[in-house]
């Protein structure tokens, strides 16, 4: 893979966050930013992320867990292509594209859950996050 290097400024409360993360993972802080930077363009997948080791997570890689998505190109791809096949005007290679997709949100899904399942067991306030109002 080719790389770039830039100096980027950001804001000090970014900093902080990723050094929390950094630091609760025994990474580097350039790593976790390189994640989230990879998740909003696409490139992160939750492939190499099995259920069964986020018990390894710290409470902020599991609420980053929690709240990670598509990235937009990704979503709005979905969305297209959710579109043309409600409208029967899908291709069989744009079929295979949208079983992708959602295979790839089913599994964000499945890490989430988990994610909340052992959030909850560390005494998290889930029921609010979701608010379900109990």
């Amino acid at each position: 893979m080719n790389r770039s290097t830039i100096e980027l400024e950001i804001p000090e409360d970014v900093f902080e966050q990723a050094s929390d993360i950094a630091r609760c993972g025994n990474r580097s802080v350039e790593s976790v930013l390189l994640d989230g930077l990879s998740i909003l363009f696409g490139s992160a997948s939750d492939v190499e992320v099995s259920p069964n080791s986020l018990v390894d997570f710290s409470d902020a890689q599991l609420w980053e867990v929690v709240h990670r998505r598509l990235s937009w190109t990704q979503d709005s791809r979905l969305r297209t292509l959710t579109a043309l096949g409600k409208e029967g005007r899908i291709t069989e290679q744009e079929r295979q594209e949208l079983e992708h997709l959602v295979a790839v949100v089913d599994r964000q899904m499945l890490l989430r859950t988990k994610a909340l399942v052992l959030m909850k067991q560390r005494g998290h306030d889930i029921e609010a996050y979701l608010e379900l109002g109990v």
